[in-house]
């Protein structure tokens, strides 16, 4: 794919392993991807939460930030931040170019075993990402329900939410819970898959897609 964008990243940044397991590689490894859009007022909070939910548990990871050519400072704060945060990478869409578009270029970046993405906007506290982020590797997909987010959801969205989950399921003739939250892939089958999608749905057509090539998944709250 070619990219109309720059990248920006701090000099040294690598990937994290827990010293815990010294060098075998035998640990899983993840890497999470974070699209932003204008989340000047959300990103550094979500990068703590990433982070502390990391530091507990023996994952080698990497955090991919996509700033989708935000007009406030969310590009310039993630930058000022890379001291405090190692592990993170920066890359810029010179535009704005959707949230798919953005989750695609982290997909094609991601360097790791395992593939998350979480959103820019805060919405999950450490703890519940510590707890989801502690099945990778228990199946090739990993699916969430919508429990324990920071950001509280009016009736009218969780309404929308359960019908648009309704209307896949029985498209797909699947029976998950929820098709819009974190989930955890391996990454060669998201690499290996033709996203069409940009907008709101492209989280469901890379879950049915990956469901099709892969044998085992699970669902977590």
């Amino acid at each position: 794919m070619a990219v109309p964008s720059h990248t920006t990243s701090r000099e040294g940044a690598h990937v994290q392993q827990d010293a815990r397991h010294g060098s075998t590689g035998a640990e899983p490894s993840l890497s999470i991807i974070i699209p932003a859009y204008n989340e000047a007022e959300n990103i550094i909070a979500t990068l703590e939460n990433v982070v502390g939910a990391l530091e507990r548990l023996p994952i080698r990871h990497e955090i991919l930030v996509i700033d989708d050519g935000s007009t406030d400072s969310t590009a310039a704060l993630v930058t000022s931040s890379l001291p405090r945060f190692p592990t993170v990478r920066l890359l810029i869409n010179e535009r704005n170019m959707g949230f798919g578009w953005s989750y695609r270029r982290g997909v094609e970046t991601a360097a790791l075993d395992h593939i998350v993405m979480v959103h820019g906007d805060n919405a999950w506290g450490a703890e519940t990402l510590h707890e989801f982020f502690s099945h990778v590797g228990e199946a090739d997909i990993i699916v969430g329900f919508t429990r324990n987010m920071l950001r509280s959801r009016t009736w009218v969205r969780t309404l929308i939410s359960k019908l648009y989950t309704l209307v896949v399921n029985v498209i797909t003739r699947r029976h998950l819970t929820y098709y819009n939250g974190l989930q955890i892939h391996r990454a060669p089958v998201l690499k290996s898959l033709r996203i069409e999608s940009s907008a709101y749905g492209f989280q469901s057509e890379v879950l049915v897609k990956s469901l099709r090539l892969t044998k085992t998944f699970i669902e977590v709250p």
